[in-house]
């Protein structure tokens, strides 16, 4: 993946045919001049990595200024010349761009090199709310990092570093909807994680590739013909293939065989305006069977990146499911480059439509800014992952509006996120027309009407039902206008409910060196102001919780997973995901009005949280009136948990939740338990 001076240049003047080629020549010796005797790990001179980086961003048909900002991006941190230097030579937008990229001084965090890494991305998200160019470069550079991280001959650093992309940069790419990129990466990381199991399935997309080659061509052929006689003439038609990692993901997380994994078979289809889009999805339909469920209109709803396409999958040639994805020709260029096409692709008529775009498409660097100001360093890349970079959702307000939400989002999130008064004041809520309780989650799709009181306020369990940080950080507002003895009262209400959650007696049976041990770890003078701090979200609870119990006293010793890895059809050796579930066995008492279907309900409620069941009882109580259901089950983690038991909480005519520990369990009274979550 390495490549020359000479090849940028070329690959340039492609679409820049007014290139200043001595500007970027000059920078190219700037660079070379720079990182003169410096060579790396693989062996090739140091200068090869900035202009492959260059060269990648030609792939995205960036502007010069782009392509000399790769050229010297890691000249301050790598060498002796200074970003002054820089400026004086290249002036200060490319100082800037530079800027951005480099990331803090080794020596000042050399005790702390996660806090440098940590501190270095918020600096160059700062930058880049100013100038999206620089996430550009960036991505680049770690794309042609990756490409040669085998040279690295740490294997524990390869790990640390495939980790960090595929948990930043990847999110990243997806966000800018640059989706070659994001392939590459993702592969990459992949190779470098999971080896064995990647050459697997590449040898077997190899073979796939091969068989399906004919049905593919034939697909395309039929299509062309069913258009052409339906009128519409001027398209393209391609067929179009997955990375390896999307298949790998789909056959762990559904537990399915490579060759379960049916949407392999992929054509897409361009065309000139929406409304043929839909014609060409009326075209597929009426002539092939669809698969129930599989119809994904991001036109009329885009992804939160701005991403838009029919997706559909049919029965097609000889019965193999086909997916199409249906767009426009403005919809394909916005795929392929993402926020390069609205930053790069216009012309001076179309700037200010163009910018909006692009804008708007870049409008999560605001709330990567938002969570800056509100997260502290130790949770701040949790933060990024779970309110930024996780998969959204779009639910409407009875008037249609569209809201977009994390993933995992509750009917809380949601009004705090609509206005902070409109989620203090929720009493309850309309969901699709049923009334439903707040901490109910919330998937694409749903339509949500929030019912306010004046009586009705936020209250400290919320903090731990929501999922946004937006939402968090909202509640911890109103929480702080508190007074000392409502807060001190709040503290304690959630460290005895959280308590008694993992089956443990309350806050009255801490002894004095537990209440000591908080006191001390948390920098608390005294139990009163704990217990306030508590209340107000200063301390998180479950900090408290983790101080007071060992992870196997609140969740159990992990059991095996053998059972949960998954098998790689055609081969005798055992695959597993990147991130391997820990499981836990857990044995829950659930007591219940006797009635028909609440079984059913509870272990829908079980499965819906990802649980699974391992073995189940069942006993009448009370001459019939009631029963006492007996769960053992398998959990991940604490969090896990708590939404469960939270969850159960919910269903209509559960009385109490036991959680039976080996040495003793405690009741929790399901009914004020349940007020004290949902009022």
């Amino acid at each position: 993946m390495n490549h020359s001076i000479e090849e940028v240049i070329k690959a340039a003047k492609i679409y820049l045919p007014n290139l200043n080629e001595r500007r970027l020549y000059r920078a190219y010796e700037f660079a070379a001049r720079a990182h003169e005797g410096q060579i790396r790990k693989e062996g090739s001179p140091y200068i090869v990595h900035p202009v492959s980086a260059a060269y990648i961003l030609t792939g995205l048909r960036v502007d010069e200024d782009t392509l000399i900002g790769a050229l010297l991006h890691d000249v301050p941190e790598d060498t002796t010349y200074t970003l002054e230097d820089i400026e004086k030579n290249f002036g200060k937008k490319i100082a800037f761009l530079v800027e951005g990229i480099t990331k803090l001084s080794k020596v000042h965090y050399r005790h702390n090199m996660e806090e440098r890494q940590i501190e270095s991305l918020k600096k160059m998200f700062i930058h880049s709310a100013q100038d999206i160019r620089i996430i550009l470069i960036k991505l680049a550079d770690r794309l042609h990092n990756m490409s040669t991280i085998g040279a690295i001959p740490k294997p524990e650093k390869r790990t640390r570093i495939a980790k960090e992309t595929l948990e930043i940069y990847v999110p990243i790419a997806n966000l800018l909807g640059i989706w070659e990129l994001k392939g590459q990466l993702e592969d990459l990381c992949f190779k470098t994680l999971l080896p064995e199991e990647f050459e697997h399935i590449e040898e077997l997309a190899k073979e796939s590739a091969l068989s399906h080659s004919d049905i593919v061509k034939r697909s395309i052929s039929q299509v062309k013909r069913m258009l052409a006689a339906n009128h519409l003439y001027d398209f393209e038609i391609e067929g179009r293939k997955k990375t390896l990692y999307s298949i790998y993901r789909k056959m762990v997380n559904k537990g399915r065989s490579f060759h379960e994994i049916y949407d392999l078979i992929g054509i897409r289809v361009i065309v000139d305006d929406i409304g043929e889009c839909y014609q060409v999805l009326g075209v597929l339909h009426q002539n092939y069977t669809p698969k129930l469920g599989r119809l994904k209109d991001y036109i009329a709803i885009p992804k939160s990146n701005g991403y838009q396409s029919i997706h559909t999958t049919i029965f097609g040639v000889d019965g193999a499911l086909s997916e199409f994805q249906i767009r426009t020709k403005e919809m394909h260029l916005e795929s392929e480059y993402g926020v390069a096409a609205h930053y790069f692709y216009t012309n001076e008529k179309d700037k200010k439509k163009s910018f909006k775009k692009m804008q708007k498409k870049a409008g999560w660097v605001k709330k990567i800014l938002e969570v800056q100001r509100n997260a502290q360093n130790s949770h701040y890349l949790d933060d990024l992952k779970l309110d930024i970079f996780q998969d959204r959702i779009f639910v409407f307000t009875p008037k249609g509006d569209v809201i977009d939400l994390p993933k995992d989002a509750n009917i809380i999130d949601m009004a705090f996120h609509v206005h902070s008064d409109l989620g203090r004041r929720a009493a309850g809520a309309l969901l699709n027309g049923t009334k439903e309780s707040l901490n109910t989650t919330l998937k694409t799709g749903d339509v949500v009407e929030i019912i306010t009181s004046e009586e009705s306020q936020a209250k400290i369990e919320w903090l731990y039902s929501v999922h946004a940080n937006l939402s968090k950080h909202r509640i911890k507002e109103f929480l702080k206008t508190l007074s000392t003895e409502k807060s001190i009262e709040s503290g304690w209400r959630i460290l005895d409910s959280r308590i008694k959650v993992y089956g443990y007696k309350g806050v009255n049976f801490l002894s004095e060196e537990q209440k000591n041990k908080l006191i001390e770890k948390f920098l608390q003078k005294n139990w009163d102001l704990l217990l306030c701090n508590l209340g107000n979200g200063n301390i998180n609870v479950n900090d408290a919780i983790a101080e007071l119990f060992s992870k196997s006293e609140l969740i159990g010793e992990e059991i095996n997973t053998d059972y949960m890895k998954a098998y790689v059809e055609g081969s005798d050796r055992v695959h597993v995901s990147i991130a391997p579930p820990k499981i836990h066995k857990v044995h829950l008492k659930i007591e219940t009005i006797n009635r028909v279907g609440m079984l059913r309900d509870i272990s829908d409620v079980i499965a819906g949280n990802g649980v699974n069941i391992l073995k189940i009882s069942t006993m009448i109580l009370n001459e019939g009136s009631s029963s006492e259901l007996e769960f053992f089950l398998e959990i991940r983690n604490i969090n896990q948990y708590e939404n469960l038991v939270y969850a159960i909480h919910e269903v209509p005519g559960v009385l109490k939740v036991n959680r039976v520990q080996s040495d003793e369990s405690a009741q929790i009274n399901s009914n004020d338990f349940h007020k004290e979550l949902s009022q």
